[in-house]
């Protein structure tokens, strides 16, 4: 049996061509008046709170919100716009880059009330930053290995444990932590995971930077002693932590910035050899027709995740693929451009960003290893 491994994208939706242009104005205004300057991987690395509240002020943020809660009130699809042109110029969009693409969808599908009235408004408005707290020393990928425990107390729970590479921890208000809230069954690993709203200036928080190779901060180590987190911010039902954490998984893996966050490098290579500071390569025409395929791939995931259908599958595809094509765009521009020309310190300033960032694209949201194996399930082969 045939099984469809990314569903079928519809026909383009020419309605949305409107909103597209009035974003990419508001964003060249943002560039001529010195706002922002493009940037790599800005999804990740570059932090900049007036920037997301002006985007909030226009009504692009929150966008998949209902209204009673802040947001817009508007389609996935007029998000993925909004999203794709701010990877296209490389925005400085990273303060509101977890909160608004899965700590929102979760919450509407897995909040209370309480937590869905305390918490999105100040998303959609860009007031609160969130990062993830799934990743631990020695599990990678392997979710359902992790270590971190919650122990029932009075009125709440208890969190100790370890979490890694939490991007933005340090800037952040808050995160979803996994953890092990039952003891673990080596025939159910996947039991017994619960997901807890763990604010970062609680007692007990610990946060301690990793350093890039660069020199740069976003990544970090939470470390969480005996963190209380009460009753009131469990989120969804103990013990449905990995469906929750899958569902999760799935705005995570199938966006644009996993394969647009070197986009800036591509669009600027081209512009370099149209004005004949490079000379023109068949394989920077190769890059940007992968890149349009992925455009639709993950389009249709998009409309996929608006139906209310399951994307794992499909977002697992478009992580391994676009992140691959990420790496590559880095590396083909790199060899082709060597050391760029002294006077055009964007062009070289992108390139390097490129390189330094290009080790982590197909290990953050999951290994191409790990989602290799996730594809390979989807297709009945294991």
């Amino acid at each position: 049996m045939h099984t469809q491994v990314v569903p079928a994208a519809g026909p383009p939706d020419h309605q949305l061509d409107a909103l597209r242009a009035e974003v990419r104005a508001f964003l060249r205004e943002q560039i001529d008046a010195g706002v922002f300057t493009p940037g790599v991987d800005t999804w990740l690395t570059r932090w900049n709170p007036d920037f997301t509240k002006a985007l909030a002020a226009r009504g692009w943020l929150g966008m998949t919100i209902p209204a009673e809660y802040g947001g817009q009130g508007r389609t996935f699809m007029e998000r993925f716009v909004v999203t794709e042109e701010l990877l296209a110029v490389g925005a400085p969009v990273a303060a509101q880059w977890v909160a608004d693409r899965q700590a929102a969808p979760s919450l509407l599908t897995y909040g209370t009330e309480e937590q869905k009235q305390r918490f999105l408004p100040g998303i959609a408005n860009g007031e609160i930053s969130w990062a993830i707290g799934m990743s631990e020393p020695e599990s990678g990928s392997d979710l359902a290995s992790v270590r971190t425990k919650a122990v029932r107390v009075d009125g709440g729970w208890r969190i100790t444990g370890t979490k890694l590479w939490t991007s933005g921890a340090h800037r952040a208000d808050a995160f979803f932590a996994l953890a092990r809230s039952a003891p673990l069954d080596p025939a159910q690993r996947h039991a017994g995971l619960s997901q807890f709203i763990v604010l970062l200036d609680s007692p007990g928080v610990q946060i301690r930077p990793i350093l890039s190779m660069s020199g740069d901060h976003h990544f970090n180590e939470v470390i969480l002693d005996e963190v209380f987190v009460p009753d009131e911010l469990v989120l969804g039902r103990i013990g449905e932590g990995w469906k929750q954490v899958t569902s999760e998984l799935g705005f995570e893996r199938s966006g644009p910035e996993r394969f647009m966050s070197t986009f800036s490098i591509l669009a600027a290579m081209a512009e370099e050899i149209r004005e004949g500071r490079q000379p023109a390569d068949a394989r920077i025409g190769a890059l940007v027709a992968r890149t349009f395929g992925l455009h639709h791939m993950s389009r249709a995931v998009s409309e996929a995740l608006e139906r209310g259908d399951d994307a794992e599958l499909g977002a697992s595809v478009v992580k391994v693929l676009g992140t691959k094509t990420e790496g590559d765009i880095a590396d083909l521009v790199e060899e082709l451009a060597g050391e760029p020309e002294a006077g055009d310190d964007h062009f070289a300033e992108l390139v390097r960003a490129g390189v330094m960032q290009r080790p982590g694209f197909t290990l953050r949201g999951g290994t191409s290893e790990i989602l290799r194996g996730v594809i390979a399930r989807g297709l009945g082969m294991r």
